[in-house]
């Protein structure tokens, strides 16, 4: 590496890509919350789409086996950076408390025209 270059930011959640793509579980959620994707590119490349989905639209169940995979991190960026019209302001509320972070949750935001 040449002086004055740093090494590019790696995040922690493609660190172990490879096990993480064979997880049956994470492809079986991927393939029923982003329906519309294939599940290895949602595993691959959209582990934060799948998460809001998730915690919008998944079961008990689902979201924490999710949560065991992912991280409670994870859910956390997710949640500090929501989507536009992807997650309500009442499952933002709601993971805001279970993960047991302080202060306001944040608010759901409209989606703009030539946003997402």
């Amino acid at each position: 590496m040449r002086p004055g270059f740093a090494h590019p930011q790696i995040s922690p959640y493609y660190a172990c890509m490879s096990e993480t793509i064979a997880n049956p579980a994470l492809l079986r959620l991927a393939e029923r919350y982003v329906w519309w994707t294939k599940p290895d590119m949602v595993v691959a490349t959209g582990l934060p789409r799948l998460v809001v989905s998730v915690m919008e639209l998944g079961t008990w169940e689902d979201a924490h086996e999710l949560l065991d995979i992912v991280g409670q991190q994870m859910f956390i960026d997710v949640l500090k950076v929501p989507p536009p019209g992807v997650i309500s302001s009442k499952s933002l509320a709601f993971w805001h408390n279970r993960l047991g972070l302080e202060g306001q949750p944040p608010k759901a935001r409209r989606r703009t025209f030539g946003e997402g």
